[in-house]
């Protein structure tokens, strides 16, 4: 088990466990993935989860519309990993929209996983979801507009998982070599080597 357990789904065990440990099991706390996935996107940012990325996802929001957010993939296949390690359990609920809403919280294993954590990790984890006073963030939303409060110190911070990033690339058809033939010597012609600066 140990070796498909890699630091950054220790990190995401982290967060997990600083936003569900009040609960307890007559009242569990679980955090919704809308908010969890705009920790994880913060936490790439500021590089924490060092494995991971994001790219645009059409999302449902909370409100029954769809919104495009960066969101990363590797975060959510680490969500599914811990969930079949049985270290955190899932709740879907729906809404007055009939849409879904996916929360997080840690199971018994989770917790002794949480308590091996080496003091780095630790550290790093704490410096994204803590504020400088040692207040918790509260992750708020608005649409599609998040943010990191601290409501002790009345600090907001915008977090720009919504702002999608404009990605240059360039392309060209794809000729399989058996169709030069056909083009003879025009087979330059096709070429985009003088593209490779774009």
């Amino acid at each position: 088990m140990d070796e498909e357990f890699t630091d950054d789904m220790m990190r995401l065990l982290m967060v997990i466990a600083a936003y569900t440990q009040e609960g307890h099991e007559e009242n569990p706390i679980w955090v919704k993935e809308l908010p969890l996935m705009a920790i994880i996107y913060q936490g790439i940012v500021k590089e924490v989860f060092r494995d991971y990325d994001y790219a645009p996802w059409s999302v449902a929001m909370l409100d029954g519309t769809r919104e495009w957010l960066n969101i990363s993939r590797e975060g959510k296949d680490d969500l599914e990993d811990l969930l079949n390690l049985r270290m955190i359990s899932i709740l879907r609920v729906s809404t007055s929209q009939y849409g879904f809403v996916t929360a997080y919280r840690l199971t018994e294993l989770g917790q002794q996983k949480v308590n091996e954590a080496t003091e780095s990790i630790r550290q790093e984890i704490s410096s994204l979801i803590y504020h400088s006073c040692g207040g918790l963030y509260t992750v708020a939303m608005n649409g599609s507009d998040f943010s990191f409060r601290c409501d002790p110190c009345d600090f907001n911070e915008k977090v720009l998982i919504g702002d999608i990033e404009d990605i240059p690339y360039a392309t060209k058809a794809y000729l399989p070599s058996f169709n030069f033939g056909w083009f003879g010597a025009d087979k330059e012609k096709y070429s985009n080597k003088d593209r490779e600066e774009e």
